[in-house]
């Protein structure tokens, strides 16, 4: 996420990045580390700094650390600096929503799991920052799609089951076939960090989605189409949360857009370097948001 936040900010301005996990001073987080990261800011005439950082996985110690300690102290240091703290959500946060319906930023939150957990009080830390007065907005990111998959993501077992099928096809399992989630593209997302970056008096939390619920099952049927290969859903019958969806109104009202969402633009985004005429296929770098 940070590097295509990069990549997109670039175009349009000087972009610094740092590393915190990585870089020997920033990792301490101490007085040295603040004054170092305020001259960086100071130095590069930044107006921004988006929060990229965080963990998937890890300890539970670890996990709290990443999630919730270091945007804690990056709303210390940031706080009277005059720039704007973009810190990237999770639609984790969410937990099981209880309906099928898109789910606005208001939306009890339920989260079931460690990290679901860190980064909703990531969230809450920063929102609370941003109630005592630092410029701050969390971009509540919904399941990210690229053409590089993290191995943390359903898609990523899909495309591998896919790719070892036999020539005659075969069956693909599925946990549970009806399971709907709302998918957004790298690219997109990114934009939508960047743009947060500007806009004038932006919300606490938005929700970066599409607002288009998409079955597990024909993401699955609609990577085979895109890779020519015949294969059958079978359902593992395992249900889990039935359906996360974002309602994206209060990010149209903020950026003026809404990122466009389909199975046949899922899978050309997870796969665009397959020669196919598949219906509404957009190009890596095409059409991917709607301005309303």
């Amino acid at each position: 996420m940070g590097t295509a936040v990069a990549t997109v900010a670039a175009a349009s301005g000087e972009v610094v990045v740092a590393d915190p996990p990585l870089d020997p001073v920033l990792a301490r987080r101490d007085r040295r580390s603040a004054d170092a990261l305020v001259d960086l800011i100071v130095r590069s005439g930044a107006h921004a700094v988006v929060n990229a950082c965080g963990r998937i996985a890890g300890t539970d110690e670890e996990l709290y650390d990443a999630n919730v300690a270091f945007p804690a102290w990056l709303c210390e240091v940031l706080d009277g600096r005059g720039v704007r703290l973009v810190h990237v959500g999770s639609a984790s946060e969410l937990g099981d929503p209880g309906t099928t319906d898109p789910v606005g930023e208001d939306h009890p939150c339920r989260p079931s799991g460690a990290y679901a957990a860190t980064k909703l009080d990531g969230t809450r830390v920063v929102r609370s920052a941003a109630g005592a007065g630092l410029d701050a907005v969390v971009a509540r990111v919904f399941n990210l799609a690229a053409a590089s998959v993290p191995p943390s993501s359903p898609l990523a077992q899909w495309l591998s089951d896919l790719s070892a099928l036999p020539p005659d096809g075969g069956s693909i399992e599925v946990w549970w076939p009806d399971t709907v989630r709302d998918f957004v593209r790298l690219a997109d997302a990114s934009r939508v960090l960047v743009d947060l970056t500007t806009v004038a008096d932006p919300p606490d939390l938005v929700n970066v989605c599409s607002g288009v619920g998409l079955a597990y099952g024909r993401i699955v049927e609609a990577l085979a189409g895109r890779l020519g290969v015949e294969a059958r859903v079978v359902s593992l019958d395992r249900p889990g949360i039935r359906a996360v969806v974002g309602d994206p109104t209060r990010l149209e009202g903020c950026v003026g857009r809404v990122p466009l969402m389909d199975v046949e633009r899922l899978a050309a985004t997870v796969l665009p370097s397959v020669d196919t005429e598949a219906a509404g296929d957009d190009p890596p770098d095409g059409p991917a948001a709607s301005d309303r």
